[in-house]
């Protein structure tokens, strides 16, 4: 799986979540007692009902920005799994996530639409006046996803707060689609610049950094020896450009936007233009 410092980065730069809550997130997570224990999704569907107990827990404790930080956390554990291991694995090793990212992404989109479709319609139920037994009558009848645990899941459906947290939960995955592709390439883009073959290549002109002036961007990444090494040169034609577009009015994402081309990590156009704000 990703770093933690891959989660809190993307997650604390491109989802607008803070690290505080993510690095509490990861923890829980990430604890071998239960790792990953409700993170199962199958061809893009993350079964709903492990989602909910997951996100019922999370949400108590952390609220909304729990929440987020928690789909942002598994999703980026999944883009990993299809990033180094199978088709996707070998093609992101071999060519580069050009190759790879636009079917991974799919995966992940499609993910974020089925949690939508699957919670919907119990907040639609609750919404129009229904209750608990008319969401049980839509699983025994087929018209709901199945449900292992019916008692469990009963119990989970009469949190005084449950309407709030589907609420919550669609909010996040509808703000989750907007930045999830930069930290999608983040993470393709770190399993290709860390293998042993391609570290020393600058993923801005694709030359060798060996004997040049280089440096490592992100400084957060150099503790984990994930930072990639940029020609200094090139890392400061990123900043000139930066400077042009935030002169003329666009913001930070949007200067991302069009400061980056096609295969170049996020993360060293953000800190350029980190650099740029500053100058």
């Amino acid at each position: 799986m990703p770093e933690w410092v891959i989660h809190n980065y993307t997650a604390k730069n491109f989802c607008n979540l803070p690290e505080n809550v993510c690095n509490e997130i990861n923890r829980f997570i990430d604890d071998p007692s239960h790792h990953d224990l409700n993170r199962v999704i199958v061809d893009g569907h993350w079964i709903p009902e492990a989602l909910l107990y997951l996100g019922i827990a999370v949400y108590e404790k952390w609220g909304y920005d729990g929440l987020k930080c928690v789909l942002h956390h598994n999703l980026l554990d999944y883009t990993h799994t299809l990033a180094t291991a199978g088709k996707y694995g070998w093609l992101v090793r071999n060519y580069g996530p050009d190759y790879a990212i636009a079917d991974i992404k799919s995966f992940i989109h499609k993910a974020l639409d089925n949690i939508v479709n699957d919670f919907i319609p119990i907040l639609k139920v609750f919404e129009g006046g229904g209750d608990i037994y008319e969401v049980v009558q839509m699983v025994e009848s087929g018209k709901l996803w199945s449900v292992r645990d019916l008692k469990s899941f009963v119990d989970a459906l009469k949190k005084p707060y449950i309407v709030n947290f589907l609420k919550d939960l669609i909010k996040a995955v509808n703000e989750l689609r907007e930045c999830i592709d930069l930290c999608i390439l983040e993470v393709l883009e770190v399993e290709f610049y860390t293998q042993n073959r391609f570290r020393d290549l600058c993923p801005i002109c694709f030359s060798s950094t060996y004997g040049e002036d280089f440096i490592l961007v992100p400084e957060e990444y150099r503790i984990k020896n994930l930072a990639f090494r940029v020609h200094r040169k090139c890392f400061e034609e990123l900043v000139k450009r930066a400077r042009e577009f935030l002169g003329k009015g666009l913001n930070e994402k949007e200067t991302l936007h069009r400061v980056m081309f096609k295969s170049m990590p996020p993360s060293i156009v953000w800190e350029a233009i980190k650099k740029a704000k500053k100058v």
